[in-house]
């Protein structure tokens, strides 16, 4: 079984997705990769480069690895609209097709165009059934060391109440395929044993109390509380503050309100490492305790909020696996999309 993977797009493309590919080799043995990238590309020097550097061990990565030819890549400056027919030697066309026709290949990376990602999945792919275009969600890590999967985080900025319910369901979904056996939330503290495997879901709101929000989230809550019990238990609505405490699998909202809080939370995210970093540096002359301990801090934080460990987005509803890695991508961000990938097929995500 294989991944493949869009090697143009990213801000230092194609070399971090490159590598970052090779690494993941390294971390999983059970799928191999398609890399879509220029024909000219030296892998060989490539991965003889990544082992005098110490980045790979001795494996002979290459083995595992099929390049497939692109020389043309979409940008951020192109309209999404082109991907239907303009763009059709595009790197991103190019893996989408692939990702459609071959059995083998199971999922895709890229850190191209959202939009262009969104547009192309919809056309080349094609999506599941009553969908009318695919939701983007993220892993968001939580206080009590779970996670929380947030949808939608900018696919659709204004959704109509089957569009939240949906969510609800792919979100719910999703939850369960990312913890792959590990304790969801709802396992710990249900109010049910019928819903204790079932994943919590909560809908972003201003208040806990019904009858709050726009007139969207009111019937949403409805609509979101006669579904509760199927595939998912449903908490109700949710405030700001209780995002990231833990206490449900997965956060609904519309894509406006996820995009405006997932890019939030990174800044709060690198504003607290800056602080924990510049601490570290006040105590460097001073006790030595002190400044492991402050170390250890920095890292915890930048660990928690740096987005090249929560790897990319996932695209809900698309008739395969799609991940979108961040424009500003590393080598650990595309390592981690790999990781992400195996780690969803292999919990029966999208099945």
């Amino acid at each position: 079984m294989k991944i493949i993977v869009d090697t143009f797009g990213a801000d230092a493309a194609p070399d971090v997705i490159i590598r970052g590919a090779l690494k993941a080799l390294e971390k999983q043995t059970a799928y191999d990769l398609i890399l879509v990238a220029d024909p000219a590309t030296d892998l060989a020097g490539v991965v003889a480069g990544m082992r005098e550097s110490a980045a790979v061990g001795t494996a002979d990565l290459s083995d595992r690895v099929t390049i497939l030819p692109a020389v043309s890549f979409v940008t951020n400056e192109d309209d999404p609209r082109n991907m239907i027919k303009a763009k059709n030697d595009s790197s991103m066309v190019i893996a989408l097709e692939a990702l459609r026709d071959q059995d083998d290949i199971c999922a895709m990376i890229t850190a191209g165009s959202t939009g262009c990602a969104l547009v192309g999945s919809c056309f080349h792919l094609g999506l599941q059934k009553g969908l009318l275009q695919p939701a983007l969600a993220s892993a968001l890590p939580t206080e009590n060391g779970k996670w929380v999967i947030l949808c939608d985080c900018g696919s659709n900025l204004n959704p109509k109440v089957k569009d939240l319910a949906d969510y609800a369901t792919l979100s719910a979904a999703f939850a369960k395929a990312f913890y792959s056996g590990d304790a969801l939330v709802a396992s710990e503290d249900t109010t049910s044993a019928d819903t204790a495997t079932l994943p919590k879901v909560g809908l972003i709101n201003v208040g806990k109390e019904p009858g709050k929000g726009t007139d969207l989230i009111k019937e949403a809550y409805d609509k979101l509380s006669s579904m509760s019990g199927e595939t998912f238990e449903f908490i109700g609505s949710i405030e700001g503050s209780d995002i990231l405490s833990g206490t449900v699998d997965a956060a609904v909202c519309d894509g406006f309100t996820g995009n405006v809080l997932i890019k939030a939370l990174e800044k709060a995210g690198n504003i607290a490492t800056a602080f924990a970093e510049q601490s570290t540096l006040a105590a460097a002359g001073e006790d030595n305790t002190l400044k492991q301990n402050n170390d250890a801090i920095a890292e915890q934080i930048r660990a928690t909020f740096d987005y090249n460990n929560r790897a990319g987005a996932v695209f809900l509803g698309t008739k395969k696996l799609v991940i979108k890695a961040h424009g500003a991508a590393t080598e650990d961000t595309i390592t981690a999309c790999i990781l992400q990938a195996v780690r969803l097929i292999e919990g029966g995500f999208g099945k």
